[in-house]
């Protein structure tokens, strides 16, 4: 199967933060390359992760101000074949 979503990163407090597509209509929000949660959704749901990020209690403020900017996060890349679930 061709995906061709984008995947979004962005660095926060020196934490690489990305937003990678996933088979089924989904993104995973990655910290560090380890999965924090996933969501589906057909476009990345950069909303959805601040509140994530925000839940998670580690990121400050500015992060989080930064993160909501979606113009901030460099797109690139395209899906994967890990399924959504897969938390």
């Amino acid at each position: 199967m061709e995906d061709n979503r984008e995947t979004l990163s962005l660095k926060l407090d020196d934490r690489e933060v990305r937003l990678v597509p996933v088979i089924i209509e989904g993104y995973q929000l990655q910290v560090d390359g380890k999965n924090v949660t996933s969501f589906l959704s057909k476009t990345p749901p950069v909303m959805r992760a601040v509140a994530a990020m925000e839940a998670r209690g580690d990121f400050g403020v500015g992060d989080l101000e930064t993160a909501s900017d979606r113009g901030k996060w460099k797109v690139s890349g395209s899906g994967q074949t890990e399924p959504a679930e897969n938390d």
